[in-house]
């Protein structure tokens, strides 16, 4: 009986102080999620969004045979690293005459079928001529609309 209660106790003692090592450490299901959101959010850290500024884009907008509106936007192309803005300022002529291009031919339609200027579409056309223009995926990751100024020809 001596023996059976001495091994019992020797067993608490272990699992006690297996449970308090773990408590003390922090593992297991004592771990902290805190510090495993934290230590993820350090190895993960996302690059800067850099931007590079465009000259105004005048677009005029012919229907029937006369300039109906001009449209001005004002761009800019988000991208990250230095390595990217010194690609994109170095095609930055071939940025704007791809964006003229395209708007040319895609903001006729779009005025003609919605009659208004939808941004979110025009932004995702943009970002696929960007795409285009640089050849490969992710040096331009975005195309930031600033401002659109929409004046009716009278």
């Amino acid at each position: 009986m001596k023996r059976l209660f001495l091994i019992f106790a020797l067993v608490l003692l272990v699992a006690g102080a297996t449970i308090g090592a773990m408590k003390w450490f922090g593992l297991g299901p004592f771990q902290k999620p805190e510090m495993a959101v934290e230590m993820a959010e350090k190895r993960i850290e996302a690059p800067e969004a850099l931007f590079v500024d465009m000259e105004p884009l005048l677009v005029n907008v012919v229907q029937g045979g006369a300039i109906a509106t001009t449209i001005q936007l004002e761009v800019k192309i988000e991208t990250s690293g230095n390595q990217n803005i010194i690609k994109i300022k170095r095609m930055l002529p071939q940025y704007k005459d791809a964006f003229l291009k395209d708007l040319h031919a895609f903001v006729p339609r779009m005025i003609s079928e919605l009659g208004r200027i939808d941004l979110p579409t025009l932004k995702q056309r943009l970002q696929l001529v960007a795409d285009r223009v640089a050849g490969e995926k992710g040096v331009v990751q975005g195309v930031l609309i600033q401002s659109l100024l929409d004046t009716p020809q009278q």
